[in-house]
């Protein structure tokens, strides 16, 4: 199961640092650097409570 929701934050990370790279072209770099925060935020908090 741990497996399983690896791979949905896998998904979601890939997914949001694609909009990032989409913003960062488009010339909204600040909004391209507040996607990647947050997408980093969303796959290392599940795996911080995993762990704990």
């Amino acid at each position: 199961m741990n497996i399983l929701f690896g791979f949905i934050f896998l998904c979601v990370f890939l997914y949001t640092v694609g909009f990032s790279w989409t913003l960062w072209k488009e010339k909204n770099k600040l909004g391209a650097f507040a996607v990647f925060v947050l997408s980093a935020v969303i796959v290392t908090l599940p795996f911080i409570t995993i762990f704990e």
